[in-house]
């Protein structure tokens, strides 16, 4: 309570300084009373507060128990019950922290009273899930109204400086609620990329690992990336890879799981803009909120990229899509991509970069393998593929008890894997007979699908 108390004695000697002076003054004695009546009202009269602060909830409750801590005097997070000033009126409602090293704290959460403030000062907290705003209400004598201007003031800076989530890669659900990531074991995971795809990154990675240089060259931190690709190349696990170096360089990364947020998220991810270089945001399968007509939502995907929210954020908007054809195409001009990175099959470099690594543990012939890698190009497999061909290998291994690895031994498995996705292929084209009735009868009564053939043959039923 000693900051309280030294702005009360502050408070004091600065209002007791004014009633000299106006004493020495030319006042009339009428005019001093009437002025100490007011004061008196004024000292006692309580103001109403209201502010709102964007952030995640967790964080802004974090920093706000913080800001009270520093300016009021008392961490209203460490008192079990009563309020800040350690009463045991009523329990306070609080949430769980969880901070980056690990640690939990409990940080309060709904009415805080304040009576050092006022007879019926207070701090409410509370947290609006739709536009992710902190709400803090209340009130308080209004001698005390800029400690609690104070108080705000000194959350949104630790909000904008020191994030539970600085420098941090983050998973939000469809609410927008965090969880930290652990990305301690995503640099035991290979992947290969060809040396066009490598070649398309640098511009990615330049803006995330030496953004000083991007910046006093004039290149603005803040764009658009792109991977596109068919199921399997490794673009999620490129843009895990992308969030371990991003946090190692002093970015923070957001994993987006609701694509249907993105607009959102972006706006919401000015909070950490300022926590370092910036913030990375990414959006797995794009396509699912950028295809077909611009609706509502999509413009406000397309007016937040370009600007509005985001137009002074070191923001880089990371996407994936394995259509890239369903795109509007409008998405994919000027500065909302600045980058689209093609990920593809594995060619004959790249295959032999997977066999060779992903054998390293065995005694592997050369004699055949180039071949070998030929075919695995010509066949067009993705690495998330040819991970299951290799696993194939190494199971036959298990069972010969052999570390010998034989070109002939993967040119098997893939013959394998390749009819399997033959006999697949062979599945997925076959119509049932019931199938083919539904499309000839909708031949027969000119209807586009088979649920308007079903609708035209119930009216004609009934």
């Amino acid at each position: 309570m000693q900051e309280l108390k030294r702005r009360i004695s502050n408070y004091d000697l600065a209002q007791k300084e004014k009633l000299v002076t106006l004493g020495k003054g030319s006042k009339s004695y009428k005019d001093i009373l009437m002025y100490l009546n007011n004061e008196i009202q004024m000292s006692t009269k309580i103001a109403s507060f209201r502010h709102a602060i964007r952030c995640f909830k967790n964080d802004g409750v974090y920093q706000l128990n913080r800001a009270i801590e520093q300016v009021y005097g008392v961490s209203a997070a460490k008192a079990e019950a009563g309020g800040p000033s350690g009463g045991n009126d009523s329990p306070i409602e609080t949430i769980d922290v969880i901070l980056a090293d690990g640690t939990r704290i409990k940080a309060p959460y709904g009415k805080i009273e304040l009576p050092e403030l006022g007879e019926e000062a207070n701090i409410e907290i509370s947290y609006d899930d739709t536009t992710n705003e902190l709400y803090i209400t209340g009130k308080s004598e209004y001698r005390f109204s800029s400690m609690i201007d104070d108080i705000v003031f000194e959350t949104r800076r630790l909000l904008n400086t020191d994030s539970v989530y600085k420098d941090q890669a983050i998973e939000l659900d469809s609410k927008c609620s965090p969880t930290i990531m652990d990305l301690s074991n995503i640099d035991k995971e290979f992947m290969v990329m060809s040396s066009k795809t490598e070649y398309d990154l640098r511009p990615l990675m330049t803006r995330i690992e030496k953004p000083e240089k991007c910046i006093e060259r004039g290149i603005p931190l803040k764009t658009g990336v792109l991977l596109e690709g068919i199921y399997g190349t490794g673009k999620t696990l490129l843009a895990f890879k992308v969030a371990q170096k991003a946090i190692q360089n002093g970015w923070s990364f957001i994993y987006l799981k609701d694509p249907k947020k993105l607009a959102q998220t972006l706006r919401l991810s000015q909070t950490l803009d300022n926590n370092g270089h910036g913030v990375i945001v990414f959006l797995e399968d794009v396509d699912q909120v950028t295809r077909g007509n611009r609706d509502a939502a999509m413009q406000d995907i397309l007016n937040t990229l370009d600007g509005g929210d985001t137009k002074a954020m070191n923001v880089i908007a990371l996407f994936t899509t394995n259509h890239i054809e369903l795109i509007d195409p409008t998405f994919l001009r000027g500065k909302r991509i600045g980058s689209v990175v093609s990920m593809g099959c594995l060619d004959h470099d790249t295959a032999m970069q997977f066999v060779t690594h992903t054998f390293s543990d065995y005694e592997l012939e050369p004699e055949g393998l180039s071949a070998v890698c030929d075919k695995i190009a010509a066949a067009g497999i993705v690495p998330a593929f040819m991970a299951e061909i290799t696993e194939t290998v190494k199971a036959n291994m298990i069972y010969e008890d052999s570390d010998v690895i034989k070109a002939e031994y993967i040119e098997n498995s893939l013959a394998s894997y390749l009819r399997q996705v033959e006999l697949s292929k062979k599945k997925e084209d076959y119509e049932t007979p019931e199938s083919q009735l539904g499309k000839a009868l909708a031949v027969v009564l000119k209807t586009d699908t088979i649920a308007t053939t079903v609708e035209h043959l119930s009216d004609s039923l009934t």
